[in-house]
């Protein structure tokens, strides 16, 4: 019996979820070594304190006795995404020819790894989810072989889940409205960082971290703004964010206690009303669908029923990728009042999806008779009246 043929991209697929593990893993030592210092280190709790980083980097939470820390850190977690990418890039040289099964490889391998990592480094108080951590690095390395593969190889339109050419206008026209919406929220972020800098820097000198914990700390605040981006545009879907319990920031103003004194919090606004024009910034979300709608060209020419369809549904999609990543970015950071940060998970979703889709369809009508009147024939001598400068042209020599 002649031996089986082994399949191509399992070797591929297990060596980037190894390289990207050991990628991310080395980084998280890094800033483990940062934080802690080289005096009086022990090898084990170094290695637990790194496998647990990399963890809690990717969403797994951790509970540490009365502390439970639930939030995902979505800036760490790209950066981990990250890593496999770079991963894919070093490994997967030659063109990956079974695309959808070698990401699933790599997403069970790194899926795999982290389960190992969290049983590893359970021990007394200190426990993370062991379900928890393999599902959300499956998802982180499946999300980075697919994103790796597309840009090493340049294939991404052989990753389409369907040949229906509406569908993939709907979806290529909801990512300029997922930009906008996350753009006016940084936007915005940026803008109160800048108005708060002195309360920043206060409440960096009042940690006193050290050179090493600086850097750490100065690192743990730059991947925080991503999540603070997506709190405020929770902000502009309606449904606000809060931090801590019986706590809130929305369009109407912010009624927030005592925070934790992380450096990067002191963007947020001071509690109180907010003035009356800032909820013109509630038609962001609106606008940013009419982008979408205003973007679809549908592949059959149907007329303006199939247009608005098509763009309610690509403000749709926008407002489902949105009201995701705005619904896992909240969770525990402490306990306590603190059990309680960021958006609620599910409201936001409700609420994107139909404001959404109802600029998505506001806006393709918009097109469809914008586009209509633009393609207007301007001369009509030959079908109709002519126009008044026709008449008076001199006869030709013809």
């Amino acid at each position: 019996m002649p031996a089986p043929v082994e399949s191509s991209y399992l070797r591929p697929a297990f060596l980037t979820a190894l390289v990207g593990a050991a990628i991310s893993l080395g980084v998280a030592a890094f800033f483990v070594l940062l934080a802690q210092g080289v005096d009086g280190l022990r090898v084990a709790g170094f290695l637990r304190a790194t496998g647990r980083t990399w963890l809690v980097a990717m969403g797994s939470g951790i509970d540490a006795g009365p502390v439970s820390i639930g939030l995902v850190p979505v800036g760490a977690t790209l950066l981990c995404v990250v890593a496999v990418v770079v991963a894919v890039f070093w490994v997967a040289t030659e063109p990956v020819h079974e695309r959808a099964a070698f990401a699933a490889a790599t997403a069970g391998a790194y899926g795999t790894i982290a389960a190992i990592v969290s049983a590893a480094t359970n021990s007394g108080d200190v426990q993370t989810s062991v379900v928890r951590a393999a599902l959300v690095a499956f998802v982180v390395g499946g999300v980075g072989a697919v994103w790796g593969v597309g840009r090493r190889h340049g294939d991404g339109e052989d990753w389409w889940f369907t040949a229906s050419q509406d569908v993939r206008i709907a979806v290529r026209a909801s990512v300029p409205a997922i930009l906008a919406v996350l753009g006016a929220a940084a936007t915005i972020v940026a803008v109160l960082m800048f108005a708060h800098v002195s309360r920043i820097g206060d409440l960096w000198a009042s940690l006193d971290a050290g050179t090493g914990g600086g850097i750490a700390l100065g690192v743990g605040d730059l991947l925080a703004i991503p999540t603070l981006v997506l709190w405020t545009a929770s902000a502009l879907l309606g449904p606000g964010f809060a931090l801590g319990t019986s706590t809130s920031v929305d369009l109407t103003g912010a009624q927030l206690g005592q925070v934790p004194g992380f450096p990067v919090l002191g963007v947020l606004p001071m509690p109180g009303e907010f003035p009356g024009w800032v909820f013109v910034l509630g038609l962001v979300p609106l606008l940013a669908g009419m982008l979408a709608g205003w973007r679809v060209e549908p592949a059959s020419r149907d007329g303006v029923l199939a247009r608005i369809a098509l763009g309610a549904g690509a403000g749709a999609v926008a407002g489902l990728a949105l009201g995701v990543l705005v619904g896992i970015s909240g969770g525990a950071v402490g306990p306590g009042r603190m059990a309680d940060a960021g958006p609620p998970p599910l409201t936001p979703l409700l609420v994107a999806v139909p404001v959404l889709a109802a600029g998505g369809a506001l806006g393709a009508a918009l097109a469809h008779y914008r586009g209509g009147r633009a393609s207007r024939p301007s001369d009509t001598s030959a079908s109709g009246r002519p126009r008044l400068w026709k008449r008076h042209q001199s006869p030709s020599v013809d």
